[in-house]
């Protein structure tokens, strides 16, 4: 499994409620070989998402679909730290 954690600011808080209606509505139905998408919102203009991907192939070919476009605009700063999963613990 590959893990992407992407860091979002938003100019506005109209921005940034788009953003969480096309990822809860768009992205998880429309990328191949994406598992989930978990988004913590920080503020109204920051939220951290967590994206659980098959691959780092899907999860770099999901990425330049929307991640690249997203990246161009200036009303949104956006970082991207990925890597494979090490472990996880429940309880």
């Amino acid at each position: 499994m590959y893990v992407r954690v992407i860091v979002l600011k938003y100019s506005s808080k109209i921005d940034a409620d788009a953003m969480t209606a096309l990822a809860k509505y768009e992205m998880i139905h429309k990328l191949e070989g994406i598992i989930s998408i978990e988004v913590i919102k920080i503020s109204d203009l920051q939220s951290v998402a967590i994206t659980k991907w098959h691959s780092k192939e899907l999860a770099e070919k999901g990425g330049s679909v929307y991640i690249d476009k997203v990246k161009k605009q200036s009303n949104i700063k956006v970082e991207v730290y990925a890597g494979e999963r090490d472990f996880i613990v429940e309880k």
